[in-house]
């Protein structure tokens, strides 16, 4: 069953606005139990270091995970393909997160 581009539009903004409302609830709580963003921020920069290693697994797994779906697309070269397009495309888009970050 082939999904329309219009749902697929939706479901996309559907889903970046969930990470947005997300962030901005995190971001509240944050303010609100520490009572401000100055305190919110310094307590970000103590857990640094644990954040880069909770990032460090977060791309092993998603790499793992497009792997085991190349393994998985190997006689289908068509969707293959595909798989190959996402993982240049997202390797770009975390370089350039990871080149902003700097």
């Amino acid at each position: 069953m082939k999904r329309s581009l219009l749902f697929t539009l939706l479901s996309s903004l559907g889903i970046a606005a969930v990470m947005i409302l997300t962030a901005t609830l995190v971001a509240w709580i944050g303010r609100t139990t520490l009572g401000s963003f100055e305190v919110w921020q310094h307590a970000l920069e103590s857990v640094r270091p644990y954040l880069r290693w909770w990032r460090a697994l977060l791309y092993g797994a998603l790499f793992a995970l497009w792997w085991d779906l190349l393994r998985r697309y190997r006689h289908r070269p068509q969707d293959r393909l595909r798989v190959k397009r996402i993982g240049a495309l997202g390797l770009v888009l975390l370089t350039c997160v990871e080149l902003n970050r700097l």
